[in-house]
């Protein structure tokens, strides 16, 4: 598990390493700079399949999956940085195997995609639509919500909602996304937070307490003083990317509060500096991993792609298999 010292081994060379997600069959994809990979076994080792796409030279971001379709936003900047931007969402069908192709799913005109300032995490709600997270440090912003027709032969977007969930819930400047049941998990600046959905698939601003009151739909998992990124819910807390501090923090759960909303306390940490950048976390599956791997995406330098500082990802080693009962109660007694 997390602590000082961490038992770490790069698995493979990722340029500009960002996200993660496996499939329900368990091949692993993962983004980085203009490209999107998968991760196969190489004999004793692994290497990084460049996935092909119909767009190129756009900047990837999130991953999510709806059926057999997987998702990835990306962002070109034709016009440099002061210009506008050029955003995409991509899709590929995902078939046992058959290798992968990206192509861009059919929207309106113009593209509602070119409202968000930089399309980033990505999630899929418990009514099945997409979630995506607008990260925009000079200004305030909020997740998009998308809904997606996947009958025909690529996905269409359908409708589009800028700012779904935005200030007035508590968050201002998005960066991770996470669902699980119906818990949602926002990571912005240095704070990750926690809000729930309705049985409507929606994120009240308030929800009922006891004695008939209400209480503010929001809860501060995580608060640091370093810029965090990526989030993934684990074992009932939450595994935080400390991505300027160079560590990973687990959040580990301590009950529901007088409201009947969960609280947090931080439980294991990897030391400062420990890895490069991290900026996606997430818990191994089979059959190329098991619930004692921790697959950490290092980024390493903003902007820079070949060098040996973070560009890859990275195993990190459980001393507990995190995907059993008896392997969570040993990291939440931590």
């Amino acid at each position: 598990m997390l602590s000082g010292c961490i038992d770490k081994e790069k698995l493979t060379a990722v340029p500009d390493a960002e996200n993660q997600i496996f499939t329900p069959d368990g091949r692993l994809i993962v983004t980085g700079g203009d490209g999107v990979y998968e991760i196969k076994r190489n004999g004793t080792g692994y290497v990084a399949e460049r996935i092909a796409s119909d767009v190129t030279g756009c900047n990837h971001t999130g991953l999510a999956q709806i059926g057999a379709w997987l998702f990835s936003p990306c962002q070109a900047r034709p016009n440099g940085l002061l210009g506008a931007p050029d955003n995409h969402l991509l899709a590929a069908k995902v078939i046992a195997g058959q290798p992968l192709h990206f192509v861009e799913v059919d929207r309106s005109s113009p593209d509602p995609m070119d409202q968000l300032s930089l399309p980033n995490g990505l999630a899929v709600s418990p009514n099945g639509k997409l979630l995506l997270a607008d990260f925009n440090l000079l200004a305030t912003a909020g997740l998009a919500r998308l809904t997606v027709d996947l009958s025909g032969t690529k996905p269409r977007v359908t409708s589009f909602e800028q700012n779904w969930v935005t200030w007035q819930h508590g968050v201002y400047h998005p960066n991770g996304v996470r669902v699980l049941g119906n818990e949602l998990f926002v990571s912005e600046v240095n704070s990750v937070k926690r809000f729930a959905f309705d049985a409507s698939g929606n994120v009240p601003i308030n929800l009922p307490a006891p004695g008939g009151r209400t209480v503010k739909n929001e809860v501060l998992v995580y608060q640091g003083v370093t810029v965090v990124d990526d989030i993934q819910p684990i074992c009932g807390g939450v595994a935080v990317d400390d991505f300027a501090g160079g560590r990973l923090i687990y959040m580990a759960p301590t009950g529901p509060d007088g409201n009947g909303l969960p609280t947090y306390r931080q439980g294991l940490s990897s030391g400062l500096a420990s890895l490069e950048s991290p900026s996606s976390v997430m818990l191994g599956r089979g059959p190329m991993f098991t619930g004692r791997d921790i697959l950490v995406t290092e980024k390493g330098i903003i902007g820079e792609f070949t060098s040996g500082i973070g560009n890859k990802i990275t195993r990190v080693k459980s001393s507990v298999d995190l995907s059993t009962p008896a392997g969570c109660a040993t990291l939440n007694a931590s």
